[in-house]
This record gives C-alpha cells, sequence and structure tokens, in this order.
C-alpha cells in the first residue's frame, strides 16, 4: 500500500494490543519523519517516541497506546502549517506499515524534553492496532466537495484529483476548518478565523489542520505527476472569504491550463 492509497482508507486508531513496535522499526519511522519534506524544509524539527510505560500521556481525549510520537519544532511563520504537513505524512506511512495512529490534540506528556529553542507541535499515538485498522469510502464524515470549494469555473480532473483527498483529511473534532477558492490554475486555501477566546491557540491549531490538508494534495499530486508547487502570494496575503483567513496556494502545472481539464 502506498501512502496516496492509505489516504483513502486510514482511521484513527483508539484501542491497541500491548505487542511493542520492534526497535527497527520504530527507527525507520524517525528516520522518515525527518526525511519527510513540509511546506518549509529550511523550519529546524526534531521526532521523538517515547514508550507510554515511561511518559506518562495525560489530557483531553488522551487515548492510551504503547508509543507516541513528538514533533518539536521551532517557532516561526508556518512553523504549525509545515508541522502538520509532516505529521500527516508519518501517520499516513504508518498506516503502509500496518500501524494504526491518533492525533493527541489536547494531550500532556510528562517530562517531554525538547530540543533547546523548539516547542511541541503534536503528539500522536501509535500501535499495532486492537480494532480495525482501516474504513470504506462511505464511512468517511465529511462535508460534501461543494460546501468546501468557491469557484467560478467547472472544476477540472486536475482539480478533484486534488481536492478530494484534500476532502478527505482528518481535522480537530472533524471541524475541517478550511475552504478552497479554486481558479483554472491556482488553488487557494483559507483557514476558518479563530474568535477572539484563545485566538492565538486556535490559530495554530487551524494552520497544524491546513498542513494535513497540504499533506493530502501534495501526495496526491505526487502520484498523478501533476506540478504542483505551494506558496504565499502577495496579491492574496490580505483577502479573507466569510471569516477564513489565507493560508497560502498551489500552483498547479506552472499555468499549464491544457492540464487542468
Amino acid at each position: 500500500m502506498t501512502k496516496y492509497e492509505a489516504i483513502f482508507r486510514r482511521k484513527s486508531v483508539r484501542k491497541y494490543r500491548e505487542d511493542p513496535v520492534e526497535e527497527r522499526i520504530r527507527n525507520q519511522i524517525l528516520t522518515f519523519g525527518q526525511d519527510a519534506l513540509g511546506v518549509r524544509p529550511d523550519i529546524r524539527i526534531k521526532w521523538k517516541i517515547y514508550r507510554e510505560s515511561d511518559h506518562n500521556v495525560k489530557g483531553l481525549f488522551q487515548v492510551k497506546a504503547p508509543f507516541y510520537a513528538v514533533l518539536y519544532s521551532e517557532v516561526c511563520e508556518d512553523s504549525f502549517l509545515h508541522a502538520g504537513c509532516l505529521m500527516q505524512q508519518l501517520v499516513l506511512y504508518l498506516h503502509t506499515l500496518g500501524i494504526g495512529s491518533c492525533y493527541q490534540g489536547g494531550a500532556r506528556l510528562r517530562e517531554a524534553d525538547a530540543a533547546e529553542g523548539m516547542e511541541r507541535m503534536m503528539i500522536l499515538a501509535f500501535g499495532y492496532p486492537a480494532e480495525s485498522l482501516e474504513r470504506g469510502r462511505s464511512d468517511f464524515k465529511r462535508m460534501e466537495l461543494g460546501k468546501l470549494v468557491k469557484t467560478n469555473i467547472p472544476l477540472g480532473r486536475v482539480h478533484r484529483t486534488l481536492l478530494e483527498p484534500a476532502r478527505l483529511a482528518p481535522s480537530a473534532l472533524n471541524q475541517q476548518p478550511w475552504r478552497f477558492v479554486v481558479t483554472e490554475n491556482r488553488i487557494h486555501l483559507f483557514i476558518r478565523r479563530p474568535g477572539i477566546v484563545g485566538y492565538e491557540k486556535q490559530l495554530n491549531k487551524n494552520l497544524f489542520n491546513a498542513g494535513i490538508v497540504l499533506a493530502h494534495m501534495l501526495i496526491a499530486a505526487e502520484e498523478h505527476w501533476i506540478d504542483l508547487e505551494y506558496r504565499k502570494l502577495d496579491s492574496i496575503m490580505e483577502k479573507a472569504i466569510q471569516n477564513h483567513l489565507y493560508a497560502g496556494s498551489l500552483l498547479l502545472g506552472g499555468g499549464n491550463e491544457k492540464g487542468l481539464r
């Protein structure tokens, strides 16, 4: 199974067997995470894996698992977007190995030590599943594409090839806090504007979720040999749609319109 195929089958796993994930595979997981490409490869990051028996994980919606992967990053512009993109790639990679996982957005990790100058971005529970690892397409509880996309043109094949995996992306409490504005050779990504209370925390959460969406779209582009580039466009930086903030644009095929139909 490929990471692209895992997009359409993976689900969050909340029950795990006690069988340990072998050290050899844990090392592979760390190597994959460190080598994964996100939207800002210049941002310093570090991955660590903790055993549940050594580090108590507590917090809202906490899932007990044999292991927890933790992503640390320097905090700067796009760091949460980049982190979401990296971690979702790891999530899909784990699925290809037959390993389940579940985001722990509200969890705390006892004695978790980050590298100097970095902060914890996210905790991911993982291990061999004691329940179904997969689900069918009809089991995804997601909005229809039409409710997520604003466009004045008919969506072409390439658009749909990228947007359907994006539609299936997981998000905190399945809120899908993103919207897309589509033109012939651009897909602009917007995230929900946070409320006044807890603005920064909610903004970072939404940016992390947007990174998960970008991971799905970049993986789909690689699978289908679509020329795709993520970039922030100055001409759109100040724009917003229905209480959503601009998070970046995906440039398709260098503007080659022939590839969009």
